[in-house]
């Protein structure tokens, strides 16, 4: 990781009410030129040679090939297009807890913006998908200064409520977009993962790229409240009085097994996932996503070429 760059701290963040003036301060505060698209407008990437036929263009002969083996081929190329990424938030009630402030909910969106402006700046295609229990907004990847404002206005307007249906979003992303681009899910992770895992699952399948980005407020990493205490259960809203010392040890553990079980998961069908936590600064996270994304191109890379060098 680059030493010149200066992380911001949430709480600033947190103080700019502007989603577009705070995505920019966020990315551009990443340093010029760490990160620049390949996938930058059209181009072409090899796929495969085929033997030459008379009226074929002498251009794409591949004259190296054709001095080791004395016959003409062709290169054949398959277009390349701009990165399209989904960013799916959860809406749902769980994610507005905070227990110093900055809320799960805010730090999401915050994020959502982030993604959004550098993809942008990357000349990329975002998409967005906002849920709770039922879909609240969906637009599709594109790029341009309109459509990101569009996704920021989409953000500003939204306020955390209801119960979570993780599995409905993402079985509704499956239908409506094409594959092989990258899918960020940002949530809790707070709600039963069997359908969540079979939906993501079901994304992989059809090439996609996945990020699991689960948003944590410290309080819930470290159980620390001392005193009795009445928990209200913000999508049921049930109640449960409890002795926080009879219970901390068995809390932990519940929730090590619960997120155990997912990163198992993930791992399995080769799924990035990471915690965040919401006094964690936001560069942290695009840092992540940069990284995923270089390897994900460089890894595309060598199967091309070796695709390639099987061919001759």
């Amino acid at each position: 990781m680059p030493r010149h760059i200066q992380f911001i701290d949430p709480a600033q963040l947190a103080r700019i009410k502007n989603l577009q003036l705070l995505a920019r301060s966020v990315v551009e505060g990443l340093g010029a030129g760490l990160h620049r698209s390949p996938h930058a407008g059209a181009s072409i990437e090899f796929a495969q040679y085929r033997p030459y036929a008379q009226g074929d263009d002498p251009r794409f002969v591949d004259w190296r090939l054709y001095g080791r083996t004395d016959r003409l081929h062709i290169k054949q190329f398959q277009e390349e297009t701009n990165l399209r990424c989904t960013v799916v938030l959860d809406c749902s009630a769980s994610m507005s807890y905070a227990s110093a402030g900055l809320s799960k909910f805010h730090y999401g969106k915050m994020l959502c913006a982030c993604f959004a402006f550098l993809l942008n700046q990357q000349k990329d295609e975002a998409g967005f998908v906002a849920y709770h229990h039922e879909l609240l907004h969906y637009l599709p990847p594109r790029g341009g200064i309109k459509h990101l404002r569009s996704i920021l206005s989409s953000l500003e307007g939204l306020e955390a409520g209801g119960a979570t249906d993780t599995a409905g979003a993402l079985r509704f992303l499956g239908d409506v977009i094409r594959p092989r681009g990258m899918v960020v899910l940002i949530t809790d992770l707070l709600h039963p993962l069997e359908e969540t895992v079979e939906h993501l699952r079901s994304l992989r399948a059809r090439r996609h790229d996945l990020l699991v980005l689960q948003i944590s407020d410290p309080a819930e990493q470290t159980f620390p409240f001392d005193r009795a205490v009445t928990f209200v259960d913000a999508e049921d809203g049930r109640e449960q009085f409890t002795i926080p010392e009879a219970v901390r040890e068995q809390y932990l553990e519940n929730r090590k097994r619960h997120f155990d079980t997912i990163r198992r998961e993930c791992l399995a069908e080769e799924i990035d996932i990471k915690e965040f936590n919401t006094d964690q600064p936001l560069d942290h996270a695009l840092h992540f996503f940069l990284r995923r994304r270089n390897h994900a191109l460089l890894r595309s890379s060598q199967v091309h070429r070796g695709a390639a060098g099987g061919t001759r």
